[in-house]
């Protein structure tokens, strides 16, 4: 966690992840305050600790606490979290830290444990951790400033290519049962998700995305069964990608899943697509994050040609149940708002040239392009 970033742009990449927690964790989120909690931490973790602020989140507690001079973040999890997946984001925290990728540092209890239930009388049993804080500015907020210089954007994309690619390379010699899971943000689930929720899509805007995923379907169904998996980070997101200078730090563990391997890749494309200016090509735009992420987590082939196509899927994906989500919450026209930046990319996407962006990836890989016979 960084410090809190201002409310996020209407975009509905963020916002349909407050669909995919059912309500009933939401309104089980802890309901501590401060003053119920300190003395835990201080038995527990860190001896005397000074609050700074609360974090916002919307279904955990999250403590930005000072201890000296250094600053740390005390979680405290949803009641309804399982434990053996919470205690899998631990393990792979500290796999991933000690493969050398930029991410928080999980801070061990007094008695050397990561995880320790806090049960108070009157509240349900909540598992809590506490993680170092990375310092920056969220990813979202420094794109949006760069989006008017080129050069520096591409500077700025292929760090954070480097740092999604450090965290999938770690990960690829990761195992937890825990992460073999259905989750409805796995890519491999794209087909199921879309199918389920496209009539809930405004007809106006039904084609559209059926036409443009389709287009990438045709491609990806015969790719999609070659392609590696191995447990992913699966939400490398603009609010999950911390900038502190030229280094990039990746954030929350919490929708890691057993998927395919360059799904982070492909993940964290969907996202910086929305910042590419609009006088670039969306491909051209996005290729600094695929070498940067290549260096780091050396692509197949056939992935690289995946690549562009899954991330149009996670978008497609993110409209479908924005779409959904709207029909359960009529009177929120947020959702509707916030979709709409969403659409202007896959309108961008239809008109562009995009069935290029494998060769063009590909040959700045160093890759040969595929035949056209």
């Amino acid at each position: 966690l960084s410090l809190p970033p201002p409310p996020p742009p209407p975009n509905i990449l963020h916002h349909v992840h407050v669909a995919h927690m059912t309500d009933s964790s939401i309104e089980e989120r802890p309901s501590f305050a401060w003053g119920d909690v300190q003395p835990f931490v201080e038995r527990h973790f860190f001896g005397a600790v000074e609050l700074v602020k609360s974090l916002p989140s919307e279904r955990d507690l999250n403590f930005l606490v000072k201890l000296d001079e250094e600053l740390a973040v005390f979680k405290v999890h949803n009641p309804t979290d399982l434990q053996d997946f919470v205690e899998c984001q631990c393990l792979a925290l500290e796999h991933v830290a000690q493969h050398g990728a930029c991410c928080q540092r999980l801070l061990r209890s007094k008695s050397k444990e990561f995880l320790i239930a806090l049960e108070l009388e009157g509240h349900r049993r909540c598992m809590c951790r506490a993680l170092s804080f990375l310092p920056g500015r969220m990813l979202a907020e420094v794109a949006q400033e760069m989006a008017e210089s080129g050069e520096r954007l591409a500077q700025l994309f292929d760090a954070v290519g480097t740092a999604v690619g450090q965290v999938t390379a770690a990960l690829l010699t990761f195992e937890h049962a825990a992460a073999e899971r259905e989750f409805v943000w796995d890519l491999q689930r794209c087909s199921q998700v879309v199918d389920a929720h496209i009539s809930d899509v405004e007809e106006d805007n039904r084609a559209l995305l059926q036409r443009v995923l389709q287009c990438q379907m045709v491609e990806l169904r015969n790719l999609l069964p070659r392609l590696r998996r191995s447990i992913v980070h699966n939400d490398p997101n603009d609010y999950n990608l911390v900038v502190n200078g030229g280094q990039v730090g990746v954030l929350d563990f919490g929708d890691m899943v057993h998927s395919y391997t360059c799904a982070d890749a492909a993940i964290g494309m969907a996202y910086l697509l929305f910042h590419v200016p609009s006088s670039m090509p969306l491909v051209e735009g996005v290729l600094p994050f695929v070498q940067g992420f290549h260096r780091a987590c050396p692509l197949e082939e056939v992935e690289v040609e995946a690549l562009f196509g899954l991330a149009v899927c996670r978008v497609c994906t993110s409209l479908c149940m924005s779409a959904h989500q709207s029909k359960l919450e009529p009177d929120n026209e947020y959702l509707l708002i916030s979709a709409k930046p969403a659409w202007r990319l896959l309108t961008r996407v239809d008109s562009e040239k995009v069935e290029h962006a494998k060769d063009i990836f590909k040959q700045s890989l160093g890759l040969q392009p595929r035949s056209t016979h």
